[in-house]
């Protein structure tokens, strides 16, 4: 997977993302309105991978490894990931440094994963869940052009807003 964005490259993650991407996913505030989990590891960090490569090699999407175009320096990672509790979801998910936060860099990243999926990968429907105090992630759903569908319980947490982005209708924004 290589897609290219007018800042970003958005590719399969790869063994030499383990440290940068370590870092965020160690980073307090990058997890704070996340699902609870085990501590990720270098362990956890190469079973990621594999899931990852799977996912890709089997559906054509995956969470992908997102860099800036002009240094190359791993930034986060955006994509999809099925989520079973509520049925057969494909479900868009996005993690960013918080050194790259508010440069539009995970809008920009979800415009491009969007459009390959429910293009490229043919997918039909795609969802996001956000807490509702994270302003800056519901700002970055509704950029993207998706739909607030309601409230939702996922990961065993209630009241997470929802949004929708269907093959049918969803078109990237204009610039």
């Amino acid at each position: 997977m290589h897609v290219e964005t007018t800042r970003l490259v958005i590719r399969s993650l790869e063994h030499r993302d383990a440290e940068p991407w370590l870092a965020m996913v160690n980073d307090a505030n990058v997890t704070r309105f996340l699902p609870p989990g085990p501590h990720p590891t270098l362990e956890t960090f190469q079973g990621a991978l594999q899931k990852r490569h799977a996912l890709e090699r089997e559906h054509g999407y995956a969470m992908w490894a997102v860099d800036l175009k002009k240094t190359g320096a791993f930034i986060g990672q955006c994509g999809f990931h099925p989520t079973k509790p509520k049925g057969p979801e494909i479900e868009l998910a996005y993690h960013f440094t918080t050194a790259s936060w508010g440069h539009g860099y995970a809008t920009e990243a979800a415009i491009a994963v969007l459009s390959r999926a429910l293009g490229l990968a043919g997918v039909n429907r795609v969802f996001a869940v956000v807490f509702p105090e994270n302003v800056g992630s519901l700002r970055v759903v509704e950029k993207a052009g998706m739909r607030f569908e309601g409230s939702a319980t996922y990961y065993d947490i209630p009241n997470l807003s929802k949004y929708i982005a269907e093959r049918e209708w969803w078109r990237p924004p204009a610039a």
